[in-house]
Protein backbone atom coordinates (compact mmCIF):
# COMPACT_ATOMS: atom_id res chain seq x y z
CA UNK A 1 0.00 0.00 0.00
CA UNK A 2 1.60 3.28 -0.80
CA UNK A 3 0.34 7.24 -0.65
CA UNK A 4 -1.08 8.93 -3.52
CA UNK A 5 -2.36 12.21 -2.28
CA UNK A 6 -4.63 11.64 0.62
CA UNK A 7 -5.49 8.53 -0.96
CA UNK A 8 -3.85 4.98 -0.12
CA UNK A 9 -3.28 2.44 -2.72
CA UNK A 10 -4.17 -1.25 -2.42
CA UNK A 11 -4.74 -4.17 -3.94
CA UNK A 12 -7.94 -5.75 -3.43
CA UNK A 13 -6.64 -9.01 -2.41
CA UNK A 14 -5.01 -7.05 0.85
CA UNK A 15 -8.28 -5.45 1.35
CA UNK A 16 -9.67 -9.12 1.29
CA UNK A 17 -6.79 -10.25 3.75
CA UNK A 18 -8.34 -7.50 6.03
CA UNK A 19 -11.61 -8.40 5.54
CA UNK A 20 -10.79 -11.86 6.69
CA UNK A 21 -9.05 -10.81 9.74
CA UNK A 22 -12.45 -9.04 10.76
CA UNK A 23 -13.76 -12.47 11.76
CA UNK A 24 -17.64 -13.37 10.86
CA UNK A 25 -18.83 -10.06 9.82
CA UNK A 26 -21.51 -8.98 7.16
CA UNK A 27 -21.03 -6.02 4.99
CA UNK A 28 -22.02 -3.94 2.51
CA UNK A 29 -21.51 -1.82 -0.51
CA UNK A 30 -23.09 1.91 -1.36
CA UNK A 31 -22.66 3.12 -4.62
CA UNK A 32 -20.04 0.63 -6.49
CA UNK A 33 -21.49 -1.09 -9.75
CA UNK A 34 -18.96 -3.39 -10.06
CA UNK A 35 -19.56 -4.79 -6.97
CA UNK A 36 -23.00 -4.68 -6.19
CA UNK A 37 -23.48 -6.23 -10.04
CA UNK A 38 -21.50 -9.44 -8.83
CA UNK A 39 -22.39 -9.90 -5.74
CA UNK A 40 -25.79 -9.47 -3.26
CA UNK A 41 -25.59 -7.13 -0.19
CA UNK A 42 -25.36 -7.37 2.65
CA UNK A 43 -23.17 -10.70 2.13
CA UNK A 44 -20.53 -12.95 4.58
CA UNK A 45 -16.74 -11.26 4.43
CA UNK A 46 -15.41 -14.53 3.04
CA UNK A 47 -17.77 -14.29 0.23
CA UNK A 48 -16.51 -10.57 -0.43
CA UNK A 49 -12.87 -11.04 0.33
CA UNK A 50 -13.38 -13.77 -2.56
CA UNK A 51 -14.49 -11.49 -4.97
CA UNK A 52 -12.42 -9.31 -4.54
CA UNK A 53 -10.08 -11.98 -4.74
CA UNK A 54 -10.88 -12.60 -8.22
CA UNK A 55 -11.19 -8.85 -9.05
CA UNK A 56 -7.59 -8.48 -8.24
CA UNK A 57 -7.49 -5.05 -9.06
CA UNK A 58 -5.91 -1.77 -7.38
CA UNK A 59 -7.96 0.21 -4.94
CA UNK A 60 -7.79 3.98 -3.63
CA UNK A 61 -8.60 4.18 -0.08
CA UNK A 62 -9.27 7.73 1.13
CA UNK A 63 -7.53 8.42 4.33
CA UNK A 64 -10.65 10.72 6.24
CA UNK A 65 -8.15 11.38 9.72
CA UNK A 66 -7.71 14.84 10.50
CA UNK A 67 -4.38 14.33 10.59
CA UNK A 68 -4.13 12.73 6.94
CA UNK A 69 -0.83 12.55 5.81
CA UNK A 70 0.80 12.17 9.02
CA UNK A 71 3.20 8.70 9.83
CA UNK A 72 1.06 5.93 8.86
CA UNK A 73 1.70 2.16 9.89
CA UNK A 74 4.09 -0.08 7.73
CA UNK A 75 1.97 -3.48 7.54
CA UNK A 76 -0.29 -3.37 5.19
CA UNK A 77 -3.02 -4.66 7.56
CA UNK A 78 -2.14 -1.74 10.31
CA UNK A 79 -2.44 0.82 7.67
CA UNK A 80 -6.04 -0.21 6.66
CA UNK A 81 -7.08 0.21 10.61
CA UNK A 82 -5.47 3.12 10.69
CA UNK A 83 -7.89 4.68 8.03
CA UNK A 84 -11.38 3.36 8.98
CA UNK A 85 -13.75 4.89 10.56
CA UNK A 86 -17.08 4.88 12.43
CA UNK A 87 -20.16 5.71 11.43
CA UNK A 88 -21.22 7.69 14.13
CA UNK A 89 -18.33 9.72 14.47
CA UNK A 90 -20.08 11.95 11.45
CA UNK A 91 -23.07 12.52 13.09
CA UNK A 92 -24.41 13.98 16.09
CA UNK A 93 -26.76 12.08 17.86
CA UNK A 94 -29.20 12.77 20.71
CA UNK A 95 -30.77 10.39 23.84
CA UNK A 96 -29.52 7.93 25.59
CA UNK A 97 -30.39 5.12 23.49
CA UNK A 98 -27.98 4.93 19.76
CA UNK A 99 -28.63 2.60 16.83
CA UNK A 100 -26.46 -0.01 16.52
CA UNK A 101 -24.99 1.00 13.53
CA UNK A 102 -23.28 4.04 14.57
CA UNK A 103 -20.55 1.29 15.66
CA UNK A 104 -20.33 0.35 11.60
CA UNK A 105 -17.40 1.35 10.75
CA UNK A 106 -16.72 1.87 6.99
CA UNK A 107 -13.35 2.51 4.05
CA UNK A 108 -14.16 5.40 1.42
CA UNK A 109 -12.95 3.60 -1.55
CA UNK A 110 -12.49 3.93 -5.54
CA UNK A 111 -11.13 1.59 -7.88
CA UNK A 112 -7.93 3.01 -9.36
CA UNK A 113 -8.08 3.83 -13.19
CA UNK A 114 -12.05 4.18 -13.37
CA UNK A 115 -13.91 7.49 -12.78
CA UNK A 116 -13.83 9.19 -9.66
CA UNK A 117 -16.86 7.34 -8.58
CA UNK A 118 -16.14 6.98 -4.39
CA UNK A 119 -17.91 3.82 -2.61
CA UNK A 120 -18.66 2.87 0.98
CA UNK A 121 -18.05 -0.86 2.21
CA UNK A 122 -19.75 -0.48 5.25
CA UNK A 123 -19.60 -3.43 8.33
CA UNK A 124 -23.10 -4.38 8.86
CA UNK A 125 -23.50 -4.86 12.47
CA UNK A 126 -27.03 -5.34 12.51
CA UNK A 127 -26.89 -8.28 9.78
CA UNK A 128 -23.91 -9.76 11.69
CA UNK A 129 -25.88 -9.78 14.83
CA UNK A 130 -29.31 -11.15 12.64
CA UNK A 131 -27.23 -13.75 11.36
CA UNK A 132 -25.42 -14.68 14.70
CA UNK A 133 -28.86 -15.25 16.42
CA UNK A 134 -30.46 -17.36 13.79
CA UNK A 135 -27.72 -19.71 13.78
CA UNK A 136 -28.10 -20.53 17.45
CA UNK A 137 -31.65 -21.23 17.51
CA UNK A 138 -31.61 -23.48 14.45
CA UNK A 139 -28.78 -25.20 16.34
CA UNK A 140 -30.53 -25.65 19.31
CA UNK A 141 -33.71 -26.58 17.18
CA UNK A 142 -31.71 -29.44 15.74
Amino acid sequence: MSNHGGDLELDSAELAEWIEKQGDRWWTVDGDPLLTGLITFPCPGDELAAELRTLNRTLLVQDRRNNAGAALPDAKLDLIDAVVDMIGNNMHTTGEKHPRWLKDRFLCLRWKGSPATEWLLVEDNETTESSHEDLAQSGSKA
